[in-house]
């Protein structure tokens, strides 16, 4: 009998248990690839979520500086009569 209906076996799974080696390594490469590119659209996401947030940190401080009075220097504080 068969290893994949044998009593050993966990649990039975609709596809045939032994392949030839050219569909294994079709399989590899197809997992290969599947994997290496969801590696790579996730560093990109991440690399260009940073970069935003960098870009939007700038624009930030650009705008601070174009936007300075005089109020963003002023102290102010109560003065007592005996200060006075």
């Amino acid at each position: 009998m068969d290893e994949c209906f044998g009593g050993g076996s966990q649990m039975f799974i609709q596809i045939a248990c032994s392949m030839d080696e050219a569909e294994i390594y079709e399989r590899k490469v197809n997992g290969l690839m599947g994997g290496a590119g969801a590696v790579f659209v996730a560093l990109f996401i991440v690399l260009y979520l940073d970069y935003i947030n960098k870009v939007q940190a700038n624009n930030y401080v650009e705008w601070d500086v174009k936007t300075v009075t005089a109020g963003d220097y002023t102290v102010e504080f109560d003065i007592s009569k005996r200060f006075y």
